[in-house]
């Protein structure tokens, strides 16, 4: 016998020939028989004794046999559930089976085997349903604490997003003779873009662009660390007298060094840039930018030359220091390389040169720059977007 086999049946079946010779090949199965004879008394039986399965005549009258059925199937305990009838009726069993049956047995049975796969095949049948009532259950749940958890998570992101805005400098903002601007098209609740802009003591003003690798929390946690060295190094300046702030190449050694000490597997691309406001020259220095910092005058445009490795890549990394003279109305635009992916140029070398076309004429609002590429019609964009505007008033 299988192993599975049910050990006692509630048989509610009209008394006849019939039912006994059921009863009895029941017992002859090693099955403990509860017989019950009326509708009225079966579900008292069903709810309050232990029982493994239950056979239902649906031969009753007035279709009591398939009421039944459909109570029991209500049952929490999903217990296997027959139906038998003598009549040899194809509807009869659909009925069944619509009512809530596992399996149907016709009257009488022709031996014990047929009643032993019957019963077989209800238990089987009945252990599928519980179990993937079970699973539904379970995946039930598990869709509600992930829908709980991704709600957290959207929370958690808004407000990171708020905090990142927070750390962002005021646009536009003038700094004695240079207005600064900037716009910034994240992909995601967070950016792994960044730009700041400020003054450093009465005669300098400092600025950079980065642009983190990898997008979310984890790239936004770096654009937070780089505010922070600045702000740093800015300190510096101002209580101790050191000069590190004024050097882009010295601040991107240190980026480098910490960010690398930090072991988050993320390194930046970068531009940082210091204005001497006394002499109008600008000393700047790129960490693997894409695309280049491009500097407008008197409507001609060019990208700036010299570049240095990424933040945070390798130990070794050096970076350095160039020098030029910013004359007025000169307009220095910086991008993070996702500004690339909406330009619509099948080449590097098309899209910069349409960029340059773009920046002669020198636009010097970010928000100006942002409406002609198209950023303020995006709801989603391909990747961060960053755009710095420098001009010399």
């Amino acid at each position: 016998m299988n192993a599975t086999f049910p050990q006692s049946i509630l048989l509610v079946q009209q008394a006849d020939a019939v039912h006994a010779e059921l009863v009895s090949s029941l017992e002859k199965l090693g099955m403990s028989v509860l017989a019950i004879t009326d509708c009225a008394s079966a579900m008292l039986s069903f709810r309050e004794e232990d029982i493994d399965i239950v056979m239902v005549d649906i031969d009753f009258p007035d279709d009591r046999g398939i009421d039944l059925l459909g109570q029991m199937a209500a049952d929490p305990r999903e217990l296997p559930l027959i139906g038998v009838s003598r009549r040899k009726s194809l509807a009869d069993v659909v009925e069944a089976v619509r009512h809530g049956a596992t399996d149907y047995l016709m009257l009488p049975p022709e031996n014990l085997d047929v009643i032993r796969h019957v019963i077989d095949r209800a238990v089987e049948r009945g252990t599928l349903k519980r179990e993937n009532l079970a699973y539904r259950t379970k995946l039930e749940n598990a869709n509600r604490d992930l829908l709980e958890s991704l709600t957290l998570l959207q929370q958690d992101q808004q407000a990171g997003k708020h905090v990142q805005q927070l750390l962002l400098p005021d646009t536009p903002k003038q700094i004695s003779d240079y207005r600064f601007c900037h716009f910034i098209l994240p992909s995601l609740y967070l950016s792994g873009d960044f730009v700041d802009y400020f003054l450093v003591g009465e005669d300098h003003a400092v600025f950079f662009v980065a642009d983190v690798s990898g997008h979310g929390a984890s790239s936004a946690f770096v654009t937070v660390f780089l505010k922070n060295l600045f702000a740093r190094k800015r300190s510096d300046f101002l209580h101790r007298g050191s000069t590190a702030i004024l050097s882009p190449a010295k601040m991107l050694a240190i980026a480098n060094r910490e960010l690398l000490e930090m072991g988050i597997g993320k390194h930046v691309t970068m531009c940082v840039g210091a204005f001497d406001l006394k002499c109008h020259q600008l000393c700047y220095s790129v960490a693997g930018h894409l695309p280049a910092p491009a500097m407008a005058v008197d409507g001609h445009s060019e990208f700036l030359p010299e570049h240095d490795m990424p933040v945070g890549l390798f130990a070794d990394a050096e970076y350095s220091d160039h020098m030029i003279t910013f004359p007025p109305g000169a307009v220095l635009t910086l991008f993070s390389d996702g500004i690339l992916e909406v330009i619509d140029c099948e080449t590097l070398e098309d899209k910069e040169r349409k960029l340059l076309d773009i920046l002669k004429d020198g636009e010097s609002s970010s928000t100006g720059l942002a409406e002609i590429f198209g950023l303020l019609k995006i709801d989603e964009a391909p990747d961060d977007i960053a755009i710095l505007v420098v001009c010399r008033l």
